[in-house]
């Protein structure tokens, strides 16, 4: 049986969806791909730009804030995950994020406590948003948005 190339591989990767080159290329390093095999792959691919770590980063940040299930933070951190530069991610942030974490903060504390009188104390809520990477503003937004809503 024939194996693929790194290049094959690094293909079908990208088919599925974008990738940073590192987390490409450590995806192709534990398939055991000679690293040479490997920066010759990672260097074609960016020489036809199928491989192209500003637009990846800027697509996944875009897909991931528009779904309104991530808080910024949690975003830049997944991103970070995925092997994309910190600047880099930086740079995708818009200026008015503060507004898009009040709205899925809220939208987190309808989904996660039905109603405030499951919730004794505030501070289970203070801590469940913090914990999902959302600002003291965006939190005391939420909190009180979310005592008006029930």
């Amino acid at each position: 049986m024939n194996k693929k190339t790194a290049l094959m591989c690094a293909s079908d990767l990208l088919s599925r969806c974008d990738q940073s080159e590192k987390g490409l290329r450590q995806k192709l390093f534990m398939k055991k791909y000679p690293e040479e095999e490997i920066d010759n792959a990672i260097e074609k691919l960016k020489k036809y730009n199928y491989l192209n770590d500003e637009r990846a980063c800027k697509n996944q940040f875009e897909i991931m804030y528009n779904s309104k299930k991530y808080s910024v933070k949690q975003i830049c951190y997944k991103l970070i995950q995925l092997g994309f530069d910190e600047n880099l991610i930086e740079s995708c942030k818009p200026e008015d994020f503060s507004e898009h974490d009040e709205i899925v903060a809220v939208k987190f504390l309808q989904t996660k406590f039905k109603s405030f009188q499951n919730v004794t104390d505030e501070k289970k809520l203070w801590i469940f948003l913090n914990g999902k990477g959302f600002d003291y503003s965006a939190i005391s937004f939420a909190i009180n948005k979310f005592k008006e809503l029930i």
